[in-house]
Formats: C-alpha cells, structure tokens, sequence
C-alpha cells in the first residue's frame, strides 16, 4: 500500500466559498477516483503555518498512476493547487517539499476511524542518525503499547518525497523529510495528555529533540488535526 499526505497552507486572500469547494473535493475524491482510500482532510490544529492536510492511500503504485492521470484530478483537485490556475487557493508552502510526503505499508497500519491525527515529520541526520537512529524510531513505534490514550504510532521511511513510481527515475529532488512520524489518539484530551506527560518521546519533542532526539534528529515539525471516516 502507499500511504500519502498533501499538506497546504492557504493564501490570505483567498475566497472562503473555493477553499471549501476544494476540501470538499480531496474529502469526496473516492467518489469519482474509486483507487483513493481512506480519505481524510483535517484543519490543522498546531502553531505551524499550515491549514489543510489531506491523508488518503492506494494499493498499489499502479493504483497511484490510476489517480494522478484521471479527469477528476485535472478538472477539479488541480484548479485549486496549480501554479497557473486563477482558481489556486493554496499558496507555497513553508515546509519546502513537505507539500507532498508518503510511506509503504503492508497494511492499513493508519487507520483511524475517528480521533487526532498526530503527524511529525522528520529529517533524522544529526551526527548520530546512524547509530541511534534505529532504536530512536523504535522507541516511537511503541508507543502505542505503552501510553493511555494512544491507538496508534507508525513510523516509516518518507518514500514519496523522492520518486513518484517504482521504476522510474524520480522527479523531485530528495526531501529535507526522511521520516514520517503519525500517532492515533482517541481524543483531544488524549492527545493533549500525551503533549504534556512524562514519555521520553513527549519530553523530548518539547524540549526541541534534545532528549532521546538528540544527535539523531536535525529538523521536525508536527501537526494534528481531528479525523472522522
């Protein structure tokens, strides 16, 4: 399976009446591209210059393909997210090629139905990436057996960010985002319970990856945002 985000800032001046025609787009987009999956647009609830954030899937890379040369894509999503449409809501944004970040998975190790989506994206390349690194991101997938409140916690390599298609030689230069870091929680006073308590991870990420992040971690940033199938 693959596993993607479109992460979007909007531009100040945009109309409120077209951002909601493209939320409801992404959010309808299975109706009219049966390969989308689990698809999710949540209004990003963190500090971060950031207000949308699409989360979907595929089963496949050709699944993939399917999507991104159907008519619905070019005659609606694309109106609003192009450069040269005069329709664009969204403007460039401040995480670089954060726009567009995915993994692989076996299975739908995601899902959630309803709750907070927490999303972190990492560029794990500090002096000790290599010899920490693995057990760092253990630590993180664990999270879930260990912390109340907590349904979920994946991490993966950030695939999607380098290469569009098995195959093919990559058309997008190699993210700043090696990493992408997504936790479940049942709630917002699950996930705000989790902000504040006492897991390495939780003290770690507020003291600026300096804990158990220290040496492997060189940049991150995190949203979250409500979810509900």
């Amino acid at each position: 399976m693959l596993r993607r985000f479109e992460i979007y800032s909007l531009a100040e001046d945009a109309p409120p009446d077209r951002v909601q025609r493209l939320q409801e787009a992404c959010r309808t987009c299975a109706q009219f591209i049966p390969e989308v999956n689990h698809s999710v647009v949540g209004k990003n609830l963190s500090k971060q210059r950031i207000d949308l954030i699409w989360e979907h899937s595929y089963e496949s890379p050709d699944a993939y393909r399917r999507y991104m040369v159907h008519p619905y894509h070019a005659n609606v999503l694309d109106r609003y997210l192009l450069n040269d449409s005069p329709e664009r809501v969204v403007t460039n944004s401040p995480l670089g090629d954060g726009v567009l970040v995915g993994y692989r998975c076996e299975d739908p190790v995601y899902y959630l139905k309803q709750g907070v989506r927490k999303v972190v994206l990492f560029g794990l390349s500090g002096a000790e990436a290599g010899s920490k690194g693995a057990g760092f991101i253990d630590a993180l997938r664990k999270l879930a057996d260990t912390e109340p409140g907590v349904v979920l916690s994946v991490v993966e390599p950030n695939t999607m960010g380098v290469a569009w298609f098995d195959g093919v030689t990559p058309i997008l230069p190699p993210s700043r985002w090696t990493h992408i870091w997504e936790l479940g929680f049942e709630s917002l006073d699950a996930y705000d319970r989790y902000q504040g308590g006492d897991s390495a991870p939780a003290r770690s990420e507020r003291d600026g990856w300096t804990g158990d992040g220290k040496g492997v971690v060189s940049q991150a940033v995190e949203l979250h945002y409500l979810v509900e199938l």
